[in-house]
């Protein structure tokens, strides 16, 4: 017996090995302990098994994950329970399930703190901010990179520091600071190149690539992207190969040239064999916009379809919308106007989802915050209550002991003075319940407005793309009153007559926030103390960008110069700094 579990440990480790030297591994090694090393080595293989099945099949990784979870707990292995919650971590976010994703990076994250390893927080503090990241929460994404950067520099882990900063540019690059991108970029090279750290430094060179090509430097673009394409096939690096020749097809994609940019996509689509679903369905979506932009609209119907295929199986919306767009222009073109608009109608429910699901969870915390405050009103009531019930008793004690020390006469003095205070308490709860309900109705007034503003918005600009949209493909003599009525919707977004009643309510919920504000910051725009009202509500940068009539790229350049104006440091929340300086005025 003893032979064949020490066979098997031989087997495991075996199995580690050829998984560990397949690519890079964001999970550091597991070391087996002297007393179950078979326990230990099978828990590593089956983190390692996680993150290798991370990008094709999530749910397999979520199965490999979560049985290292339960043998770790068997044995109260720390190390195999915080590699095992980072692993779930990492798929759940893949999966796009952020919650639960949050919710195991949190415990990896708690773990790797009590044993003391701070390189494996310091993956896991990455893997976090990339989290946050995908939901475009720039923000906490920072937060949680620049952590990472600290623990990094404190034991001077020089691999660990470079893949940070380039974290760190890869949020800048998706913020449109493109300067700010490339100086972590090119710090987080330079350090690659010291340490002759290869395989990061064609992620550093890829980054860069993307960075020049999204700018129009297309040379420069290419340079980068062969430097990357270079070292990826030194390493053998499958998944990088593929992802390197797909940027070099985007590049000339973006330049025009169609025949050399199906060559490096058809090369980046045959190399993959979906071994990474995320970048296959990335390098259909790229095909698909080849062919439309050269006319062939057969062929980008069928890599246009594959795109939809692999976004639902994945379960990306985000991949679904730009499928239905792609799929109703193809048939726009192709002169399909019954299935353009069908596919249209399709890329408007996606549209809704997305932001239903993100209402319907600012929805719900209001309503939890409402129940909450009622709560603490009621606990706060029943304890005056019971104070002046208190208070009654001894009353009516003292006025007792009056009565029989003093006689008749006290007595009713005592007892028109009760008949007194009582009326006085009254009153005072009286004016209470009124103070009560009148913070409630402003707060309900609030609510309601500033949602109202993001539905009428939201709906006009879904009108403005239907009229849009009828006014390019119906062949009839309307545009002109179609234009018409386009520029009454384009108008209807700059009437500042809701803004002034949003003003008013606000104004009446948080007294003296825009004078102290105006007071510390005199150079402030009106539009400034708009986006200021609105980052106090907490409101989602989507949200945001709906009630002021612009972009959410355009929303998060306002919050970056809002910033700056305000002096306010990267790492700390914006909303949090308006709470602060409500308190000043209270």
């Amino acid at each position: 017996m003893e032979s064949v579990k020490s066979l098997m440990t031989k087997v495991i480790a075996a199995i580690l090995f050829l998984l560990s030297s397949n690519g890079f591994s964001h999970i550091q090694a597991i070391t087996p302990t002297s007393t179950a090393p078979s326990d230990t080595t099978l828990i590593q293989a089956l983190i390692d098994s996680s993150y290798q099945s991370s990008f094709s099949d999530p749910a397999k990784a979520i199965k490999f994950a979560n049985r290292a979870l339960k043998l770790s707990q068997k044995i109260n292995f720390k190390k195999g329970l915080a590699g095992a919650h980072g692993e779930l971590g990492y798929a759940y976010s893949v999966k796009g399930d952020f919650k639960k994703s949050f919710e195991h990076f949190k415990k990896g994250i708690a773990q790797n703190r009590a044993i003391g390893d701070t390189v494996g927080l310091v993956s896991q503090l990455n893997d976090m901010g990339t989290t946050y990241k995908k939901q475009s929460d720039y923000d906490q994404a920072l937060k949680y990179y620049f952590q990472a950067l600290g623990l990094c520099e404190d034991i001077k882990l020089e691999r660990g520091i470079s893949a940070t900063l380039g974290n760190i540019g890869l949020c800048y690059f998706e913020m449109k600071e493109n300067d700010q991108a490339l100086k972590y970029y090119q710090q987080a090279l330079k350090i690659n190149k010291r340490i002759d750290n290869k395989s990061s430094l064609a992620v550093n060179y890829n980054n860069i690539g993307l960075l020049y090509g999204d700018e129009g430097q297309y040379k420069l673009a290419l340079r980068n992207h062969f430097k990357a394409l270079a070292l990826r096939q030194k390493l053998n690096y499958t998944m990088g190969i593929a992802n390197s020749l797909n940027n070099i097809g985007r590049v000339y994609m973006q330049q025009k040239q169609y025949k050399e940019a199906l060559d490096y996509l058809n090369r980046a689509l045959r190399i993959n064999k979906n071994r990474d679903r995320d970048l296959t369905s990335i390098i259909q979506e790229n095909l698909t916009k080849v062919y439309l932009s050269s006319g062939r609209y057969d062929s980008a119907l069928v890599h246009a379809k594959e795109t939809l295929l692999l976004s639902k199986d994945f379960g990306t919306k985000l991949g679904e919308k730009v499928a239905y767009k792609l799929l109703a222009e193809i048939y726009n073109k192709r002169g399909e106007y019954e299935k353009a608009y069908a596919n249209q109608q399709k890329l408007m429910a996606v549209k809704d989802s997305i932001l239903n699901a993100k209402k319907a969870k600012q929805i719900n915390e209001l309503q939890t915050k409402y129940e909450t405050a009622q709560k603490e009103k009621e606990i706060v009531l029943l304890q005056k209550k019971q104070e002046q019930q208190a208070l009654l008793r001894n009353a009516s004690l003292a006025g007792l002991i009056l009565i029989v020390i003093i006689g008749i006469l006290v007595y009713n003095s005592q007892r028109l003075k009760m008949k007194k205070n009582r009326i006085e308490l009254e009153n005072t709860r009286l004016k209470e319940e009124k103070l009560e309900r009148d913070l409630e109705f402003k707060n309900k007034q609030l609510t309601t407005h500033t949602l109202h503003l993001v539905q009428k918005n939201e709906a006009m600009k879904d009108l403005k793309e239907r009229i849009d949209f009828i006014r390019r493909n119906d062949q009839r003599n309307i545009p002109k009153k179609l234009q018409k009525l386009q520029n009454l919707v384009d108008y209807s977004f700059n009437l500042d007559k809701d803004w002034e009643q949003f003003q008013l309510y606000f104004d009446e919920l948080h007294d003296g926030f825009f004078d102290l504000l105006k007071e510390h910051y005199p150079n402030l725009t009106p539009n400034e103390l708009r986006l200021s009202a609105l980052v106090k509500l907490n409101l989602s940068i989507k949200e945001t960008a709906t009630i002021l009539g612009i972009t959410p790229n355009s929303v998060k350049t306002a919050r970056y110069r809002l910033r700056k104006k305000l002096d306010i440091e990267t790492g700390e929340n914006l909303s949090e700094f308006m709470m602060e300086l409500e308190k000043e005025v209270g």
